[in-house]
């Protein structure tokens, strides 16, 4: 099953967006746009208006500037047309800020959110028969028809996090969410096996301490199948000892995380080991270096 984080209004494809970008340096503004461009995967996406009458569904804005502050006064963000800002500024107008150096995915999952929200009240305008023309942003927005949905083949690699802690599963469906991977989750070692026999996985996320069969002993069941050495297996642990990760290579392991789990190192682990992700995840870690 994939446990992805998905939109609940688009489930099959990508749906975009049309991100404004005000108050970056050129500079910052180009690595931004690259950044977004690399994320067509996603469900969400966002891009540049690909044209001067092009209205913007999003604002994303450089707080420490003013001009780019000004700017977004001048735009009349709503709630149908949200912003977020970037920065340490404190004059938000009330709109989410993401501080500085950037984390790609709480700015992903702000973005996602202010989207759904506005999505959920450009849904609500529907039933309002009494719409005076002020309140939404624009009149046409009331029988604007929702942006187009693209339609992408189905993920061609799968991921499995095998950990018995909810909260460990849950930080690991968050980061692996915006690569939307088919990533499914097991509690412990004997139903990891059992999953890894019936399902080619490209990457497997293994906890060490788990109840029963360890990791280190799945691990070496996993390696020493034919059906299942293919994959690769990263062993996740609050030992980081030499020895601890001699007794993950020993068994076979491919990497070795250690707990709690790194942005960065976790980035670096999908770049070198997740084929169809590598690019955004490069690009990722080169913007927090």
């Amino acid at each position: 099953m994939n446990l992805a984080y998905q939109p609940e209004d688009v489930q099959s494809g990508t749906r975009r967006f049309v991100l404004e970008m005000l108050g970056f340096p050129a500079g910052e503004k180009t690595m931004l746009s690259s950044t977004f461009r690399l994320t067509g995967r996603r469900n969400y996406c966002y891009s540049e208006p690909g044209a001067p009458n092009d209205r913007a569904d999003i604002y994303l804005v450089n707080a420490d500037n003013p001009e780019g502050m000004t700017l977004l006064r001048q735009r009349s963000p709503s709630a149908q047309a949200p912003a977020v800002l970037i920065g340490r500024g404190t004059d938000a107008d009330g709109w989410p800020v993401i501080g500085k150096p950037i984390h790609w995915m709480r700015l992903f999952e702000q973005l996602d959110r202010q989207m759904q929200e506005a999505l959920e009240r450009r849904a609500r305008r529907e039933e309002d028969v009494q719409w005076d023309g002020r309140t939404f942003r624009r009149a046409a927005d009331r029988a604007a028809r929702p942006a187009p949905v693209f339609l992408e083949p189905d993920p061609v690699e799968s991921v499995l996090v095998v950990d018995d802690s909810a909260t460990v599963r849950a930080f690991m469906r968050s980061r692996l969410a915006p690569f939307r991977f088919d990533v499914d989750y097991a509690e412990n070692g004997e139903m990891a096996i059992d999953m890894a026999q019936a399902k080619r996985y490209t990457c497997i996320f293994l906890d060490i301490l788990m109840p029963g069969m360890d990791g280190y002993q799945v691990c070496k069941r996993i390696k020493s199948s034919p059906t299942t050495s293919g994959s690769a297996v990263v062993m996740l642990s609050s030992k980081s000892s030499a020895f601890d990760k001699f007794r993950g290579a020993w068994a076979g392991c491919d990497a070795y995380l250690g707990k709690p789990v790194g942005e960065n190192e976790l980035l670096a682990t999908i770049a070198r080991f997740l084929p169809s992700a590598r690019k955004v995840a490069q690009s990722m870690l080169a913007r927090t270096a």
